[in-house]
């Protein structure tokens, strides 16, 4: 039973992801999912269970992508641009509806994303930023704290489209010029040299 729970809540924010929250209702996602309301409603209490269980599958696959990404043993520049590049392909096909239908409709799910985000995703910021400096490719006087805030809402900028509408330019656009912006700031000479090195390698940066 939990394998088809969790191919369904799979497909489920497959059809969020597409379609937005709000005009999804429990009808039209069981018609979406080729099961009858009853099946659906097997699994799940109502519609505010289904969102949350949604928001909870997608932070556990962002962390798996993410986990794999440390795994690989990059240095601190190259790692920071790979998660960043993970996180835009997994977020940047959502429904830009998606965060204000939360923020409106399912506050107990938004509030679910936030604390994971907070919790998890800027630590591992914050884990990035120390390393760089251990690493010597970024400047020894920065606050990693601070600077993981400033990374994080930035980052939110970007996926949200709130201040560089997605019908202007890409998401991947958008986020490669913040990552060098973002680079510049924090990196030591020695950072800047490999950074120089990546966008001549890198077409895409």
């Amino acid at each position: 039973m939990e394998s088809k729970k969790e191919e369904l809540i799979q497909e489920a924010l497959a059809v969020y992801m597409k379609l937005g929250i709000k005009s999804v209702t429990m009808d039209e996602m069981a018609r979406q999912l080729g099961v009858s309301k009853k099946t659906l409603y097997r699994y799940v209490s109502d519609k505010n269970e289904l969102v949350e269980a949604c928001v909870l599958h997608d932070h556990e696959c962002a962390m798996s992508g993410i986990q794999d990404i440390l795994g690989k043993k990059l240095n601190a520049i190259e790692e920071l641009l790979e998660i960043g590049r993970f996180l835009v392909k997994t977020l940047g096909g959502i429904h830009p509806s998606i965060f204000f239908d939360l923020s409106r409709y399912h506050p107990g799910a938004l509030k679910l994303m936030q604390t994971h985000k907070h919790e998890i995703m800027r630590g591992i910021v914050v884990s990035n930023l120390i390393r760089g400096v251990d690493e010597g490719v970024y400047r020894e006087n920065l606050t990693p704290e601070i600077m993981s805030r400033l990374h994080m809402g930035i980052m939110d900028m970007v996926m949200s489209g709130e201040v560089i509408p997605i019908d202007e330019y890409r998401v991947d656009e958008v986020y490669s010029e913040f990552f060098r912006y973002h680079i510049r700031g924090i990196a030591s000479k020695k950072g800047l040299e490999y950074l120089k090195e990546l966008v001549r390698k890198d077409e895409n940066l």
